[in-house]
């Protein structure tokens, strides 16, 4: 990997910076869905996109796509994938 490529990689996650609280609340979030399965956390995240959708304005609600965005550099290819596959059924 390149220096500028580092150097991108390092102000995205510069953008994001987490609160301490929401390190917790990933950590919590990470023992709760830890036993189960793929499947059962994609229709998770579909029920929690519809509740999002109804009680956010359009506006806040793209801006979460726009996050979710922001950690593609992270990952490796097979979580591309499945974020594709997750982005593409919750944009419908």
């Amino acid at each position: 990997m390149s220096k500028k490529n580092i150097d991108d990689l390092m102000e995205e996650f510069q953008k994001i910076s987490p609160e301490e609280e929401d390190i917790e609340k990933i950590y919590t979030l990470a023992d709760e869905y830890r036993d189960k399965s793929e499947e059962e956390i994609f229709f998770e995240i579909i029920k929690v996109n519809e509740n999002m959708e109804n009680s956010m304005s359009e506006e806040e609600y793209e801006k979460i796509f726009e996050k979710l965005e922001t950690i593609r550099p992270f990952l490796n290819e097979e979580q591309i994938e499945k974020l594709d596959k997750l982005l593409h059924v919750l944009k419908k």
